[in-house]
């Protein structure tokens, strides 16, 4: 994970930020104490508009050249829910779907998070010989983040013997989630390598369950401000937190 990528938007901040405090103190000692707590307000709105409409090629992964594999693992990004039901949602279904029409004639095995699980066809699958496993069980009382996540997936590829992996996600999310599997992968299963592809514009889906996926601008912001940095110093997880007993 490249340091000085995670932080660009900390470091930013941290310098406009004393140029702006240092403009705000000398407007308060001539304007008063007011100006200087309306001023860094209006700081903090505009740093958070900039985050969320930085450009998303800035966010993207940069893709591998050689993209062929047997295998693919696809992170679930966010899920609705009908009744009690899950539904996949748009990102879900997109994200199976572009996979299977890109990868389908050379696909032997799909890892998924519950939200592609829900969106996939099994018979379907099972006819065009590819199989589908979950990478962790899902509950709403455990809270996976992609870090966790990319440890509960190694260790059933370790389990599986398969070293050589497509990693699908949201194109927003792609580039942290490559991050987090190399360092996880570099520790517990080094003999592994992960193909980055070329993912077009994921679509959001504004009913989703988790408030971070309904939309692109919220996305951003906590992506590049809180989830790169908060996966960039976990430590490495030593078991997955929602193991899936019996795979089908």
């Amino acid at each position: 994970m490249n340091i000085f990528k995670v932080f660009i938007p900390h470091i930013f901040v941290f310098i406009i930020g004393i140029f702006w405090f240092l403009v705000s103190a000398w407007l308060a000692e001539n304007r008063g104490i007011l100006i200087f707590f309306i001023s860094i307000s209006v700081y903090c709105v505009l740093f958070f508009i900039i985050v969320g409409l930085i450009p998303s090629p800035l966010i993207r992964a940069r893709p591998t050249k050689n993209r062929n594999a047997d295998t693919v693992i696809i992170l679930g990004f966010g899920y609705t829910i009908n009744v009690s039901n899950m539904k996949p949602g748009k990102s879900n279904q997109f994200l199976l779907d572009w996979t299977l029409n890109n990868y389908k004639d050379s696909l032997k095995l799909i890892l998924v998070q519950e939200g592609v699980w829900v969106a996939a066809d099994k018979e379907a699958l099972q006819k065009l010989g590819i199989k589908i496993m979950r990478i962790h069980r899902h509950d709403p009382n455990i809270n996976l983040n992609t870090f966790d996540t990319a440890f509960c997936a190694i260790e059933l590829l370790k389990t599986l013997d398969k070293n050589k992996v497509i990693l699908v996600a949201h194109d927003l999310q792609l580039q942290r989630a490559i991050w987090d599997f190399k360092r996880i992968g570099r520790k517990i299963y080094p003999e592994c390598t992960f193909i980055v592809p070329d993912i077009p514009d994921t679509p959001f889906d504004p009913n989703s369950k988790q408030f971070q996926t309904r939309y692109e601008f919220i996305y951003k912001i906590g992506e590049l401000l809180i989830a790169r940095p908060r996966d960039f110093f976990s430590p490495i997880p030593t078991r997955c937190r929602a193991p899936v007993e019996q795979n089908s």
